[in-house]
């Protein structure tokens, strides 16, 4: 058996491909998307765009990764991939990897709500090349990851325009405070108030409202209007006069640097009531 029909028998993979003076495939992150943030969970997107330099179509095999911050693992996964790369082609696929918040501050201990941690991604993508073998391309990818916080939403002021038996109206003056290492952008908060007991208003209110981070904080001005009779006469007394405790609770859909998020809130207090 002549030398060049032993080599393929002794080497795999790249060696082959190196011994044999072949061009290799390669593979790269073209981007990472981050989606479906909340208060639990963040979702990353790897697109890997893989090049192939054969005359022939190009098996994908899998792509496996690896995340890190600070070099603390906090995530692993293996995803088997299906379809090929065409022939002297390029073909991009698609990872998700969901990370809990839960993992993330398991390992980063001095880590808070409301951080950026730095990360590093290590990927490889697998495929199956016509000569030599299962060939493995890992490539890095280094990112930033927001752990949001919660807005602090809190009532200042209940302002009363009329306030009858019949009918009671006026203007909440909320109090917003972002609590997060990174700037956002309020479009639209949704909301629950109770005062003393009672239920009193709900609903959804588009204003927009920048926060800068580390505790920028604005004022959002609702108005609110209902009628006392059919909440019970004891509220009509609660009303007037000059505070009341109170709950609010809802849901506030903010644009951040990283991409929407959606940011529930939940505040229990004592609030003034004007006329």
């Amino acid at each position: 058996m002549g030398a060049l029909a032993v080599l393929p028998l002794l080497l795999t993979g790249c060696g082959v491909m190196d011994a044999l003076g072949l061009q290799k495939p390669t593979a790269s992150v073209k981007g990472i998307q981050l989606q479906d943030i909340d208060l639990n969970a963040i979702t990353m997107l790897f697109d890997v765009q893989v090049d192939n330099p054969y005359s022939v179509p190009l098996p994908l095999v899998n792509l496996d990764y690896g995340l890190a911050s600070r070099d603390k693992p906090f995530l692993s996964g293996e995803a088997a991939l299906q379809g090929t790369v065409p022939a002297r082609g390029s073909k991009t696929v698609s990872l998700p990897a969901k990370v809990t918040y839960k993992q993330l501050l398991d390992v980063l201990t001095n880590v808070k709500l409301g951080s950026v941690v730095p990360y590093r991604a290590d990927l490889g993508l697998s495929v199956d090349p016509p000569v030599g073998g299962r060939l493995r391309m890992p490539i890095s990818k280094e990112g930033k990851l927001p752990v949001p916080a919660p807005p602090d939403v809190s009532v200042q002021e209940i302002k009363w325009d009329e306030l009858s038996l019949t009918s009671a109206g006026g203007t909440i003056k909320l109090n917003v405070v972002n609590r997060n290492q990174f700037p956002v952008d309020l479009s639209l908060l949704a909301y629950g108030l109770t005062l003393g007991s009672t239920k009193v208003a709900s609903a959804s209110v588009a204003k927009p409202l920048a926060l800068d981070p580390n505790g920028g904080a604005g004022t959002l001005e609702i108005p609110i209007q209902f009628s006392p009779k059919d909440l019970g006469l004891a509220v009509l007394g609660m009303l007037t006069g000059d505070g009341a405790s109170y709950s609010l609770a809802g849901n506030t859909s903010v644009g951040t640097p990283f991409g929407p998020m959606n940011l529930p809130f939940d505040k229990v207090g004592k609030t003034l009531l004007r006329k």
